[in-house]
Parts: structure tokens; C-alpha cells; sequence
């Protein structure tokens, strides 16, 4: 649902981006390692064919990311360094998942934030390719609604109880 929420008229996301999505196909979507070494799905950019195809330079790239991020965020070095520590003791990350970790956060960022699509990244859903127009998300969220309440009446129209408990 997070792709189809930045696609709507309300979204921050620069239009220049918006397009992009917007002209993604079905099949233009990736799930790559080569941006922080953890699987993610992004739009097949130029920018990830290149990462794909020069893992040499991942680790230099990742620590000119770490620094970008340092000063963004205003992080002391023993700051970053800790975290990293902490990052790898608290998950099944490799200490080069580690290391490449602020590359995904500095690489969303040249895109989303500043709309520089062709230094960044594209982080989408797999349903990216089957969206074609920027409602609001007020309207949006009507349509969910809907499209819920109409398939809750058509499974009930063929015999299937939806039980609801009291979290749902």
C-alpha cells in the first residue's frame, strides 16, 4: 500500500518521480542486494543496473554514504559506530550488510526527497506496474473502502462467513 500512497495527488514525492512510477510496467521492478546487500524491490533504473554490475565499488560507496548520512543526521562517528555494532548483534546482517546499511536511507533520499531520480533509488511494491492515475488520498482510501465492502458482500453472497473478533 506504500507505493500506491505516494502515488496519489496528496504525496510530497516530487512529479517528476510520480511519472516515473507511473510509467513503470508489470515487469520493470527488481529485487536487488547490490544497494545494502538486504533483498528489496526497486524500479529497474539505469542507476540499479549499474549497482548490479559493480559490486567492487560497494564498499567505498557505502562508506561515502555513511558519511552523507553522518552529516544529515548530525551522528558522531562513535554514534555510528555503536549503531552498526548493535545493528549486527540485533539481526542476521552480515557485517558488509552493516557497513552498506546507510546506502538504502542517502540513495531513497536523492530521489524521493530531492527528485534527483538518476543518483537514487526507487523503492516500490510488486503491484507498482498496475498503477496508472494519482487520486487523492481521500479518494483513495473511499475506493479501498468500497472495493473491501463489496467483496465482503460478494464472499458472504457464496456462503463464507468473514468472523470478526473484537481486534478486528
Amino acid at each position: 500500500m506504500g507505493t500506491r500512497f505516494l502515488l496519489t495527488t496528496d504525496s510530497d514525492v516530487p512529479e517528476a518521480v510520480k511519472t516515473i512510477y507511473l510509467a513503470t510496467s508489470v515487469t520493470g521492478t527488481v529485487v536487488t542486494r547490490a544497494i545494502d546487500g538486504v533483498p528489496q524491490r526497486v524500479i529497474g533504473t539505469d542507476l540499479v543496473r549499474h549497482l548490479e554490475r559493480s559490486r567492487l565499488l560497494a564498499f567505498p560507496r557505502s562508506v561515502a554514504n555513511a558519511i552523507r548520512f553522518r552529516r544529515l543526521t548530525r551522528t558522531g562517528l562513535v554514534e555510528l559506530l555503536v549503531e552498526g555494532v548493535r545493528m549486527k548483534r540485533s539481526s542476521e546482517l552480515t557485517w558488509g550488510q552493516v557497513a552498506m546499511a546507510a546506502n538504502a536511507p542517502m540513495l531513497t533520499r536523492a530521489s524521493m526527497v530531492e527528485g534527483r531520480t538518476e543518483v537514487g533509488i526507487l523503492p516500490t511494491g510488486q503491484g507498482v506496474g498496475s498503477i496508472d492515475e494519482l487520486p487523492s488520498c481521500a479518494e483513495l482510501v473511499s475506493r479501498i473502502v468500497a472495493e473491501a465492502a463489496e467483496t465482503l458482500n460478494r464472499l458472504a453472497s457464496v456462503g463464507i462467513e468473514i468472523v470478526q473478533t473484537p481486534d478486528s
